[in-house]
């Protein structure tokens, strides 16, 4: 704002809380602004638009609260030297101070049209008033039109025709003020146009015309020249009151108000086409009844007078006054309804209309006349097509209803052809039919991030963060994350799914969440909500703490892969230093935990405590990868601490000969003295180099004396195994054993000598 911006400039302006909803993605507000006296013109500055004095501020500002959405700042075009000119004559844009160009760029971003935004709360609450009305629209005015004589100024329904006009007369003035969303051509989605001309044009070129003959006061018209001789007969007043219906094309209009509804409620497309074809049925049924009710009493003779009384007939009817009315009344059939009651006459109307529409035909109200058998004809190919687009549309609805029950039932049968085909045995069958029943739950989950896949990263991140962030807050080093990386994070999560009795042991290199059932690991406990494997973000595979997992129910696991965290974190550096920082916090503890371990085993079977640089040295040492099976480490598992221990005489040999490397550089060995960490810290202040190298020469060595004394201590349990084996053989066939001293012919091993012997 310091210099005059070029034609071609673009400013976005916004104040604080505008600027939260922008990054919430809520808000968009380009302005482009031109410095052209010639552009200007053909805009709209909007800076002698506003609003003159107190009183029309606030109504203004009441109209822009009522009728507006939250998103009240529009793009606009805008001529600074203009607006600079009417607000500070004599002075230019380059002249005014920071603080007083943003002053009048908020002036003239201002609204200077009071339109209506269909998006407003206002029109929710209109759209189900329209609604109403047209549904009484739909339901009352064909019946009265059709099976009532004229209604009187005192009669209820008058009233409620009245308020129902008023309505639309409001809506029809609300059309020129409401801003209106049209498909762009040759473009995807919809253009909002804000212009009050082009929005009135299109108003009167399109459904002005209709609107303001659906509120003509017919009613008031015919009870004002009742007495009339003009309209004496009653089927000229009848086909006269048919103007009314003309109301009826409003109907047409309800699907703007269906879009709308959509955004609103969250009601699923099942139900609402359910309830759009019960409404187009009854609906039929009814418009149909009151054309087949029309054709007969306007075609027939009258059969009551003015007042509602039946009209005694002195002689037989003629041909020309006969219809389905005459028929059924006078002759059609021995029952007390009355020809004179306008709700007798619409059942049997809505009868024979549904007996039309469904093809049942009980054949009781047939056509009588050839006008009558055209109008039945045309109903019913109508009631054909519509029963069948019905019968159709709710069958396939049906069928689709449920994806997922679909996708379950489907590959129930492709499983129970296949296990046929195999020989698969009968309860392993009912074990595999199970796991696809009990997999429904996880199909549920695949399909709802498919769907979230389609949306913007900014909505797609916050749908899945309602779904599934609850267990960020189990992680202590994810509470501090940013809430784009979290976004992220939970979008990367993969969703994998257990049977019961099995094991975890392939995400060993992932956090896992347990979304659904229960797991058991290491005595403990795992609920929906609880998170394992949270030290994943160690780089060393030794200080991470590998335990068995195992499903106890059938379980809903979202796993994220450690390759996966890392990738993503790589943009938050501060992040990043967090995760480091627990990372070598859990590290330490797993390091101090594991040489406590390994030296009170050792200590407990060789009575004598080791070094603890040697016993961290052998538990790095036996380190045999980056990614081992969790199941079989021996760096990790606590058999392996016991299979370390049994080397406690090594580890006093290899101390004795460090202590002669350094004896013979010229170094005395300190340990005994003052303990044996306080040594060797000593030791390394003073030549450290000679220390990394004699651990560097010793390390490969000492790795293999360790594999061998393993790999001995495990013949010694399997050489024993097989001679107990041995000796119970022998004892089931009651041999005869030899004397205790002949080791010649049988051996019994009592020690690791014996048993070298043997």
């Amino acid at each position: 704002l310091s210099s005059p911006p070029s034609s071609s400039a673009r400013i976005r302006v916004m104040d604080s809380t505008e600027s939260s909803q922008l990054a919430q993605g809520r808000v968009n507000c380009t302005i482009s602004m031109h410095t052209d006296p010639e552009a200007a013109r053909k805009k709209n500055t909007g800076a002698s638009k506003r609003p003159s004095n107190g009183r029309s501020s606030v109504v203004a500002g009441l109209m822009k609260k009522t009728f507006q959405s939250k998103n009240t700042v529009e793009a606009r075009s805008i001529n600074f030297s203009e607006l600079t000119r009417h607000h500070h004559p004599g002075r230019t844009w380059s002249e005014l101070a920071h603080k007083e160009q943003v002053q009048l760029i908020k002036l003239a971003l201002q609204s200077v049209t009071y339109l209506i935004d269909p998006h407003c709360e206002f029109m929710k609450y209109w759209d189900l008033i329209i609604a109403l009305a047209l549904i009484f629209t739909g339901i009352v005015t064909p019946y009265e039109v059709i099976f009532m004589k004229t209604v009187p100024w005192d009669h209820w329904l008058f009233v409620v025709n009245r308020a129902v006009d008023s309505v639309f007369v409001c809506d029809m003035v609300m059309q020129f003020f409401l801003k209106v969303e049209i498909s762009q051509p040759g473009k995807y989605g919809t253009m909002l146009i804000k212009d009050y001309k082009t929005i009135r044009d299109r108003y009167v070129k399109s459904w002005f015309p209709v609107d303001l003959i659906s509120v003509a006061p017919f009613d008031i018209f015919f009870l004002v020249f009742e007495g009339s001789q003009s309209f004496s007969g009653i089927k000229i007043l009848r086909c006269l009151r048919l103007l009314r219906l003309v109301k009826l094309v409003r109907i047409l209009r309800t699907s703007r108000l269906i879009l709308r509804w959509q955004t609103y409620f969250a009601v699923s497309f099942a139900s609402q086409k359910l309830a759009k074809f019960s409404f187009m049925l009854m609906l039929s049924s009814h418009w149909m009844a009151c054309v087949w009710g029309l054709v007969g009493l306007s075609f027939g003779a009258e059969l009551c007078d003015d007042k509602g009384d039946r009209i005694v007939l002195e002689s037989e009817l003629t041909l020309d006054d006969v219809s389905w009315v005459t028929t059924l009344f006078l002759g059609g059939k021995t029952s007390p309804d009355d020809p004179c009651n306008p709700w007798h006459v619409y059942a049997a109307s809505l009868h024979w209309a549904v007996m039309t529409i469904t093809s049942i035909g009980y054949g009781d109200i047939v056509p009588v006349r050839n006008v009558e058998y055209v109008a039945c004809v045309i109903c019913m190919l109508l009631g054909g097509v519509l029963w069948a687009y019905i019968i159709g549309g709710t069958c396939g609805l049906i069928s689709n209803m449920d994806p997922v029950e679909c996708n379950f039932e489907t590959s129930t049968d492709l499983l129970n052809v296949m296990m046929e085909e195999a020989g698969v045995l009968k309860n392993k069958r009912q074990t595999y039919r199970e796991y696809l029943r009990e997999a429904k739950v996880c199909d549920t989950m695949k399909h709802f991030r498919e769907v979230a896949s389609n949306f913007s990263p900014q909505l797609k991140g916050e749908l899945l963060m309602h779904v599934s962030s609850a267990w960020t807050r189990s992680v202590f080093y994810l509470m501090d994350a940013p809430e784009r990386l979290t976004m992220e994070l939970i979008e990367a999560l993969g969703v994998h799914f257990f049977s019961k009795k099995e094991s975890l042991q392939d995400h060993f290199n992932s956090l896992c969440v347990v979304e659904r059932g229960t797991l058991a690991r290491a005595g403990r406990i795992l609920t929906p909500g609880d998170c394992f494997h949270i030290d994943f973000i160690v780089n060393k595979v030794l200080w991470r703490v590998f335990k068995p997992t195992i499903s106890l129910t059938y379980s809903l696991i979202m796993a994220l892969q450690r390759s996966q965290f890392f990738d993503l974190s790589k943009k938050y550096p501060r992040f990043r230093k967090l995760v480091k920082m627990a990372a070598a916090r859990m590290a330490i503890v797993r390091c101090v935990l594991m040489c406590a371990e390994a030296t009170r085993t050792t200590a407990s079977q060789n009575g004598v405590w080791p070094n603890l640089l040697d016993v961290f040295t052998n538990l790095t040492d036996a380190q045999v990868d980056e990614s081992p099976d969790p199941m079989r480490s021996i760096s990790t598992e606590p058999h392996s601490l016991r299979q370390l221990s049994r080397s406690g005489s090594r580890l006093a040999a290899r101390r004795q000969h460090t202590y002669a490397k350094l004896a013979d550089v010229g170094i005395e060995p300190p340990f005994e003295k003052v303990g044996p960490l306080g040594g060797v810290l000593e030791v390394v202040a003073k030549e450290p180099s000679i220390m990394h190298a004699a651990a560097a020469r010793e390390r490969r060595l000492d790795a293999l004396e360790a594999g061998l004394a393993a790999a001995a201590a495990a013949a010694q349990v399997q050489l024993s195994e097989v001679q107990r084996r041995l000796q119970e053989l022998r004892a089931l066939r009651h041999e005869e054993l030899p004397p205790d001293g002949d080791k010649d012919t049988y051996c019994s091993p009592t020690s690791a000598e014996d048993v070298f012997h043997c």
